[in-house]
């Protein structure tokens, strides 16, 4: 089997795993958080092309866009349940440089093992002044903690992600600063525990609506909201245009006894 072929396998099923995941009442607890943030983020938005990847299919909330074209990341052809899915290898997407007004990535850099290759493809592809938002898991906040903690003390939902490399807050802003992008605004939300009761979730519903305002930074989730400077040094720099004056050849070359010191 081809590397190609073994890492296609890799992805689709650490997809399948996360998959679990985000049936847990857990896992639609924090789905149901985020699309309250990214459904009025998504309205907002506009242009003509959107690029969704993440460990979960995108929701009703994607459907709000006023972009033209929407075109979601599937890791193989019997999951992609859309003519406008895309199967390719994350960190090497077939699409031009600059051609995305809105990238989001969700939970995508737990899914995969090479994140900075991801987000370094996010950026090329996505337009100067376009945007990409990005959620991931804070490892420091009780999320983080819980998976320190013995299997069976775990929450079930927890221990199918026990692989999942959660990125901190600090170490994004070094990625992001070292590929030029300027962070334009993070929010902090669900701070509830990681417990898979429903009734013990819908209870701390309120609370956590409070926190979410206070931004607070231990929060189990973080969303960053990211734009690419001009001149990004990732896009290809332009060739030299050849003008009448110049001579195709160097007028001299260097010699063995002009290099001689004297």
């Amino acid at each position: 089997m081809s590397v190609q072929k073994q890492q296609a396998q890799v992805n689709r099923d650490t997809w399948n795993t996360w998959q679990h995941f985000w049936q847990s009442p857990l896992g639609r607890e924090v789905l149901g958080s985020e699309e309250a943030l990214l459904q009025p983020l998504v309205e907002a938005a506009r242009g003509y092309h959107l690029l969704l990847i993440g460990s979960c299919p995108g929701g009703g909330w994607i459907e709000t866009t006023r972009i033209g074209q929407v075109i979601e990341w599937r890791p193989s052809l019997d999951l992609a349940e859309k003519e406008s899915c895309v199967l390719a290898d994350p960190a090497a997407l077939p699409f031009p440089d600059d051609c995305m007004d809105l990238v989001i990535l969700q939970h995508s850099l737990e899914l995969f093992a090479r994140p900075h290759a991801l987000l370094k493809e996010a950026a090329r592809v996505t337009l100067p002044k376009g945007e990409l938002v990005i959620l991931a898991f804070n490892p420091i906040s009780l999320w983080g903690l819980t998976r320190l903690l013995p299997a069976f003390l775990q929450p079930e939902p927890l221990r199918l992600l026990k692989q999942a490399d959660l990125i901190s807050q600090a170490k994004m802003d070094d990625w992001l600063e070292f590929l030029d992008l300027n962070k334009e605004a993070s929010y902090q939300l669900f701070h509830r525990p990681p417990c898979n009761r429903d009734a013990l979730q819908q209870r701390l519903r309120s609370w956590d609506r409070k926190q979410d305002q206070r931004s607070w930074p231990l929060a189990g989730v973080y969303m960053l909201r990211i734009k690419k400077r001009i001149g990004s040094p990732l896009r290809p720099q332009p060739a030299w245009k050849k003008t009448g004056w110049m001579p195709a050849q160097p007028v001299s070359f260097p010699t063995r006894n002009s290099l001689k010191n004297r």
